[in-house]
């Protein structure tokens, strides 16, 4: 029964909807974009080169004149730089990214973006990530970043949770990540 019920109806996306934050872009300091992972060829994953897309978009169409590319997940390259690379191949100027090699977590692409946007004296940002993480960055940046406006701007259409082939397993682990994330930032105390 669970099988059907995670499987063949929509209760993991009625499960998921609390997780998702979404508003319409709008004029901001900077674009913060959180790492998607590499995959194991170094190159860089699906979600990775879809925030890359997104937030270079954002650029070209005059929301901010910076992005801050987020992610210290490094296998053969750093997925930052990786980012940095694929939104330089869509025509953003090497001189509006600034890097931050070191998160490895959402809190930590929070507090060392954070500390860019303080450094910088940048107040604003839109915030690029999955959709299904924007609950958990939100709830760290209202803990966390003070002074900060974020507006929350997510892929619209993230190919990892594509509906049309049904529901597969890595997305009811993605979705329960996302839960179990946030259960443990609160039992941390980190929001």
């Amino acid at each position: 029964l669970l099988y059907i019920a995670l499987f063949k109806t929509p209760l993991i996306w009625f499960l998921a909807s609390p997780l998702k934050i979404s508003e319409p872009p709008q004029k901001a300091e900077a674009i913060v974009v959180f790492g998607g992972g590499v995959g194991e060829t170094g190159s860089p994953g699906k979600s990775t080169i879809e925030r890359a897309r997104y937030a270079a978009d954002l650029y070209k169409k005059g929301y901010a004149d910076k992005i801050i590319f987020s992610s210290g997940y490094s296998y053969t390259s750093n997925d930052a730089e990786n980012m940095r690379l694929f939104s330089m191949s869509m025509g953003v100027p090497d001189k509006d990214i600034v890097l931050e090699e070191k998160a490895n977590s959402t809190r930590e692409n929070v507090m060392f973006s954070k500390e860019i946007l303080e450094k910088n004296k940048w107040d604003s940002v839109l915030l690029v990530s999955s959709s299904y993480n924007m609950r958990r960055a939100a709830l760290v940046f209202r803990k966390l970043g003070a002074g900060i406006k974020v507006i929350y701007t997510p892929i619209i259409r993230a190919q990892f949770f594509d509906r049309s082939n049904g529901v597969r397993l890595e997305q009811v682990r993605a979705i329960g990540h996302e839960y179990l994330g946030i259960v443990y930032y609160w039992w941390k105390g980190y929001i």
